[in-house]
């Protein structure tokens, strides 16, 4: 297998995250992407059950698989926030786990492509059982929660965004002994990592290419480095400056004061952490 083959293949792995293709119902407040979406995609076959936990509501065939997706999403859930340091905030209502049976009823319902493992619309997630549900649900969940929090979307913060739910996908990995998930693109981080212009503007078109698979790994590294090495509450002071329209440089020195003051000087603490 070659380079491009085999970074190909780390790109198919992650959690999709593809966007619904049309417009979505606005939730009264000029904002499409978060609330309730019913009837998007088709529903389940009869005879699913369904089950409401703290956070989710969840729908999938027989009862002892629905309540263990319940059990496994409020757990990624609390990873999550323990990680962000947002345990306070209190989302508007319950997200929404539709669990297909198999992948072939996944695809051929939602339309997704061969390498999709769930797709995030408005506040539900369209998935199916896997053994890799843990991870695809870890990502997911950081997407749901990123959006609901936010309360927009900003483009410039797109890496943060993606790289907090690779990095959560990436411990539910972790956690079921499946090792790093971008193992093979370490090497690439150290002696070619993408300029933080690009990283911000560049607009993922697939997730199978080879710069595209960098700009990822680069995402989650960088979010890792901020949650591990500028700490928890830092990250949630620094989720916090960008919900409230702060800039990226603004952000930083708010949330990592005593480590950071700029997006400059972070990235390049990263740098230095990488070799």
């Amino acid at each position: 297998m070659n380079r491009y083959s085999r970074l190909g293949l780390v790109a198919a792995l992650l959690a999709s995250c593809v966007p619904y293709p049309g417009e979505l119902p606005d939730d009264g407040r000029g904002r499409s992407y978060v609330g309730i979406v019913d009837g998007i995609y088709p529903g389940l076959d009869a005879g699913a059950q369904e089950n409401s936990s703290l956070h989710f509501k969840v729908k999938a065939y027989g009862q002892d698989t629905v309540l263990g997706v319940s059990a496994t999403a409020e757990a990624a859930y609390t990873r999550i926030m323990i990680d962000t340091g947002l345990n306070s905030f209190m989302p508007r209502g319950l997200y929404q786990l539709v669990v297909y049976g198999t992948q072939d009823e996944y695809r051929k319902k939602t339309g997704q492509p061969e390498w999709s493992g769930g797709v995030s619309v408005g506040n539900a997630i369209y998935t199916y059982l896997s053994p890799r549900l843990d991870a695809v649900l870890s990502h997911e969940i950081t997407h749901l929660i990123w959006f609901e929090y936010m309360g927009r979307v900003n483009p410039d913060v797109r890496w943060v965004n993606e790289g907090l739910a690779v990095y959560q996908e990436n411990k539910a990995l972790g956690s079921r002994g499946q090792g790093e998930l971008f193992s093979a693109l370490r090497g690439a981080l150290r002696s070619q990592s993408i300029p933080m212009d690009q990283m911000i503007h560049l607009v993922p078109a697939t997730e199978r290419a080879y710069d595209v698979s960098l700009w990822y790994a680069q995402s989650e590294s960088m979010v890792r480095f901020m949650i591990e090495r500028g700490g928890r509450i830092g990250f949630s002071q620094f989720l916090s400056a960008l919900r409230y329209d702060k800039n990226l440089d603004q952000a930083v020195a708010e949330g990592f004061a005593g480590s950071w003051r700029t997006l400059e000087e972070l990235e390049r603490d990263w740098k230095r952490s990488m070799q």
